[in-house]
């Protein structure tokens, strides 16, 4: 924010666990690669 100078703005109550999931589907998906996998991500309903 001061860096940048740019206003707050609050990142929501549940940032944290959803940084985590996309953090950890990141790392899922870049290991199944590693092995030799293609991989195509397609969100449940």
């Amino acid at each position: 924010m001061l860096t940048r100078d740019e206003p707050y703005s609050d990142l929501g109550a549940d940032w944290l666990r959803r940084r985590n999931d996309e953090a950890h589907t990141r790392r899922l998906v870049a290991q199944l690669e590693r092995l030799g996998h293609t991989v195509v991500l397609d969100s449940a309903a």
